[in-house]
């Protein structure tokens, strides 16, 4: 077993320059979140907010009493410097690039984590988060592979990115104070900064894995750029005209466990979505009002974090805190907004239909508590590329972080069909 520190060795004559990065917050400013979060007012016991209030079966959203509970341990218990060591545990790295398309000429400066093999023959992956996640929701997954291989034996050269304007990963020409000016960021220029990463890490032929708003990305990257040759995905999301036509279809069988997966992502789609359209419509207000307090902050988060994981495997306190801690510290609550402006354009609105290859190789892990569904029937139907399909009977929207030993297994699995095409 070698610790994750250990592949932090980049590949030889790579075209770009990674610089190590150790994150570091001030000892004043951890001691300023613990003084608001112990000053944070909690509002009054109301109807809404007591016994009734279960973000677990998404009823009211959070109860009072969890938040008190949380308050009460951010304060007493939780440790940032611990968790920040954790983080720092693996081979952490900053890169500028630049995106030349025309629509989207703009300067990045990107963070990600890596474990990169000594293997010449390596296959490269890059996995991406989506909101309100962060890249350490695959910290257990390279933990898991770091116990299993070594820096020689290791298959695969793992980049794991803040996604572009989360966390750690900025742009050079982002606003610092009230004054007009500043490019809006969309998919198309995330995924071309993503690529760009890629290129520059010397990787021009390479699988995706995205979840959330990564699972647009890796969409996105394999339908535009031939260096993505294969993508896998835990969630996506098939246009209205397509689960409409997918369901009248008799002869697409689809099991009870599958059935009760799409009335789930029914329920959601009509009660759950409400966060997008003010992430969408009203980016700035939303932002204005959770960074208030650490402690609002981390309510509009933890709210998510529980109720799209499957309760069985709820996230703990701790995660949650240390997800809520990461945006504070790094101050990109605000700019994760663009992925929304994005996607939810109108309020109630449908996403946009779903830019996907048909052609490249794809594979999709199916977890019951996911936000879409997507029955095996149905994705054969519509991707003719499917070359790995796997459903799961526990787990949810942040299945890295929730069934970490489920998701590298299936990952390794579609690793090993994909393999041999994406590097020849």
């Amino acid at each position: 077993m070698s610790p994750p520190s250990a592949y932090g060795q980049l590949p030889a004559g790579i075209p770009g320059c990674p610089i190590p990065f150790t994150l570091s917050v001030p000892e004043a400013a951890i001691t300023s979140v613990n003084t608001l979060v112990s000053q944070a007012l909690i509002d009054r016991p109301t109807y809404y907010n007591g016994a009734r209030a279960n973000p677990a079966t998404a009823t009211f959203g959070l109860s009072r009493s969890w938040l008190e509970s949380v308050q009460s341990e951010w304060i007493t218990n939780y440790s940032w410097t611990a968790a920040e060591a954790y983080l720092n545990s693996f081979p952490n790295f900053q890169i500028n690039v630049t995106t030349t398309s025309p629509e989207n000429q703009q300067d990045f400066n990107l963070h990600f984590a890596a474990l990169f093999s000594k293997n010449e023959s390596a296959l490269p992956v890059i996995l991406m988060h989506g909101w309100p996640g962060s890249w350490f929701e695959f910290a257990g997954v390279l933990d898991l592979l770091a116990a299993k291989y070594t820096p020689e034996t290791l298959p695969y050269h793992f980049v794991v990115p803040s996604i572009p304007d989360y966390g750690l990963s900025t742009r050079t020409g982002e606003l610092k104070d009230d004054a007009d000016g500043g490019v809006e960021l969309t998919m198309e220029g995330a995924s071309e900064a993503l690529n760009e990463l890629m290129k520059e890490l010397g990787f021009t032929k390479y699988v995706a894995e995205g979840g959330d708003v990564g699972s647009f990305l890796a969409q996105t990257m394999c339908w535009e750029y031939d260096e993505c040759r294969a993508f896998h995905l835990n969630m996506l999301f098939l246009s209205a005209d397509q689960i409409e036509e997918a369901a009248a279809l008799t002869n697409l069988t689809v099991t009870e466990e599958e059935q009760a997966h799409l009335k789930y992502a029914d329920e959601w789609g009509t009660t759950g979505k409400a966060y997008a359209s003010e992430h969408a419509t009203r980016p700035s207000t939303i932002s204005l009002v959770v960074n208030t307090n650490p402690l609002a902050m981390l309510a509009w988060i933890g709210e998510k974090l529980i109720e799209w994981s499957d309760y069985r495997v709820s996230p703990s306190i701790e995660k949650i805190i240390t997800h809520a801690s990461f945006y504070w510290y790094t101050g990109s609550f605000g700019r994760s907004m663009w992925a929304y402006r994005s996607l939810f354009k109108s309020v109630g609105g449908p996403l946009p239909p779903p830019v996907i290859s048909l052609t490249k190789p794809f594979g999709y892990s199916n977890f019951p508590d996911e936000l879409a569904a997507l029955p095996q029937s149905w994705a054969e139907y519509y991707f003719p590329n499917l070359v790995y399909y796997n459903k799961h009977t526990l787990g949810g929207h942040f299945a890295a972080m929730e069934e970490p030993e489920a998701f590298l297994g299936d990952l390794e699995e579609f690793l090993a069909i994909v393999g041999p095409g994406v590097l020849a």
